[in-house]
């Protein structure tokens, strides 16, 4: 299966609206919609928050979004938008309970990684990327940062509000290990937000990937 996930690191001279869309399945997190730099097609999946996962089901206005998510860089324009995404968008939307912590820590078990989660529970964008793995999808993850100075630049994020009590740098260095092992590949996080087109260096490419991103440079 050919599984992208997207995560939302933003990008000023990078779009790969057709790179993602070259995908079979196209996965998003939250409130990372189309026509944001990861895709001009709608969601097969998008994986929620608990938190937004009830504003889905209960298909809450703009004015309600924008009240709720003030403090967290949410625009009435944007609230628009999400409110209509969450009425009228056909992408299957779901939640994972605790955003599949539990099930991250049994692949972490099972495959002897050399990690323990420093706070209680995952970000919601590792949910999905768990889920893949137990059912023996390997996903390319794309928008992911792999460096925790890159975090502010993610389209939505207050680390004191929004992300309080999830352990970040834990997090990436889980990402960086479940590449090298490989049950997912990160190659598409290592391009550099630069016109040039350059990679970091924090983790070996995989072939694949990188002939993903010599299609994409066509």
């Amino acid at each position: 299966m050919n599984t992208i996930v997207c995560g939302s690191k933003k990008y000023n001279n990078l779009n790969f609206d057709r790179l993602v869309d070259s995908f079979e399945v196209i996965v998003r997190n939250n409130f990372l919609l189309t026509n944001m730099g990861y895709g001009h097609q709608n969601s097969n999946i998008q994986v929620c928050n608990i938190h937004v996962y009830d504003h889905y089901l209960k298909k809450t206005n703009a004015e309600g979004l924008y009240e709720d998510y003030i403090g967290k860089k949410m625009t009435m324009e944007y609230a628009e938008k999400v409110s209509a995404f969450l009425k009228y968008s056909p992408s299957n939307f779901v939640h994972y309970p605790s955003n599949n912590h539990d099930l991250m820590n049994s692949i972490i078990s099972k495959y002897k990684i050399k990690h323990k989660f420093k706070k209680p529970c995952m970000k919601c964008g590792l949910s999905h990327v768990a889920k893949c793995i137990d059912i023996n999808i390997k996903p390319f993850l794309i928008g992911y940062s792999l460096e925790s100075k890159d975090l502010d630049k993610h389209t939505y994020n207050n680390h004191t509000n929004l992300y309080e009590g999830h352990d970040h740098d834990g997090e990436i260095d889980l990402l960086c290990k479940l590449h090298n092992i490989g049950l997912i590949d990160a190659t598409l996080c290592l391009l550099k937000d630069d016109a040039n087109i350059k990679l970091e260096t924090c983790l070996i490419p995989t072939e694949e990937g990188l002939k993903i991103i010599d299609d994409y440079l066509c």
